[in-house]
């Protein structure tokens, strides 16, 4: 936890970090995962989280990270969402 959170609870601002997810700033807090940013982009696009879980997410050079990966500040994320199959009737 942010020691400046526990004293001074007006800069609690100061224990957030701020990243990019599919070209979106998203702000999390300080210790998050890679799973928080993307919920947040999730929430600030109005997007289904149930698809969270089936996501291929990759870093800033393109190499494939886990949902349970640690986000640091500045960190670039990107995802694609699986492509659905539609039936034609």
């Amino acid at each position: 936890m942010c020691l400046i959170f526990g004293i001074f609870p007006a800069f609690s601002y100061l224990c957030r970090m701020k990243l990019k997810v599919n070209r979106k700033t998203v702000d999390v807090f300080e210790g998050a995962q890679v799973r928080h940013a993307i919920l947040s982009y999730f929430a600030l696009k109005g997007m289904d989280v149930s698809q969270v879980e089936g996501l291929t997410i990759y870093d800033r050079w393109g190499h494939q990270i886990d949902l349970g990966a640690p986000a640091s500040q500045f960190d670039v994320v990107k995802f694609k969402l699986p492509k659905t199959k539609t039936i034609k009737a």
